[in-house]
């Protein structure tokens, strides 16, 4: 029974558990890289143990890699061959609660020859990749130059100067071609782009073709998780785009290894947004924040294993 003194108190308790649960949504969504994946498709004890660790650490998205390696085994877009693709596919969604899977690639071509034809291939859509995410890091001048590996393996072959103007060109060019294969499938495919550094006008013209970014936060120390990306994050900011952002952590020992070996996600996901709400905390009005990415499953299953050691 309600008591009208007590009316002030239950509008107070509402607006905590709605401010709680705001606050929530900013990491309730995590995705993981998975590294090796040609090794692990195909072996059921290796795939449940990924699937397993996935719904264990309530990861609801995974990012492939290694598809080029399984397109060389068998063509991805061939019905007749690709079956055990779409059984990993459907049993990670039906039986794992993983809600989306992205595929990862380096070019738009390689959507178009091998991703796409896959996801036309099958009949039912639960048996698809959800997300096209390109991983090309224009911004790595090293490997963008002459005897770069970007160099060498692409912008030559586009007949393309070696340089970051180029690679950015390539970057764009290939989110385009993915954005537009995305419209050709009755389910909705979105396009997400692994980020590093980048300025104001590329970051304009990025968001005009994404619906995600997955903007890097490569430290070691917790501390300044928030510092490191604050400046990318106010660029972001200020482009009046409602692109969604995941903040993308690694556990490579040389970044924050030593640290999930010691603590749990949800703590560095914690953390992250304290210190942007101490710090800035109009950000999160003005960002579209879509929870957490991880790199990757090989280096985030050993440091846990390190943990329980512990």
């Amino acid at each position: 029974m309600f008591y009208p003194s007590n009316r002030k108190y239950i509008i107070i308790f509402v607006l905590l558990i709605s401010s709680f649960c705001k606050s929530q949504n900013f990491y309730k969504n995590r995705a993981l890289y998975v590294d090796n994946f040609a090794t692990i498709l195909g072996s059921n004890h290796l795939e449940n143990e990924l699937l397993e660790f996935s719904k264990n650490h309530k990861i609801n998205t995974l990012i492939l890699y290694d598809l080029n390696k399984i397109h060389k085994r068998f063509h991805l877009g061939d019905s007749t061959k690709n079956h055990l693709l779409a059984k990993f596919i459907k049993k990670a969604k039906v039986n794992f609660n993983i809600a989306k899977i992205s595929a990862s690639g380096e070019s738009g071509s390689f959507f178009l020859e091998a991703i796409h034809p896959y996801n036309l291939s099958r009949k039912e859509s639960v048996e698809r990749f959800d997300i096209y995410n390109l991983e090309y890091e224009y911004w790595n001048e090293k490997e963008s130059l002459q005897e770069g590996y970007y160099c060498n393996e692409y912008l030559k072959k586009a007949q393309l100067n070696c340089n970051r103007k180029n690679s950015f060109k390539y970057f764009i060019a290939s989110l385009f071609v993915m954005k537009n294969l995305s419209k050709e499938i009755d389910n909705s495919i979105e396009i997400e782009a692994y980020i590093g550094n980048f300025n104001n006008e590329e970051v304009k013209e990025i968001s005009e073709h994404v619906d995600r970014l997955l903007l890097h936060d490569y430290v070691k120390d917790t501390n300044r998780n928030f510092i490191y990306i604050k400046e990318r994050l106010n660029l972001l900011s200020q482009i009046n785009s409602k692109i969604k952002i995941s903040i993308l952590y690694s556990s490579e020992m040389k970044f924050m290894g030593n640290w999930f070996a010691n603590h749990k996600m949800h703590e560095a996901e914690i953390k992250f947004f304290k210190q942007l709400e101490k710090d800035n905390i109009s950000l999160k009005e003005h960002l579209n924040f879509d929870g957490f990415s991880y790199y990757n499953y090989g280096y985030l299953s050993y440091v846990e294993k390190l943990r329980k050691i512990k």
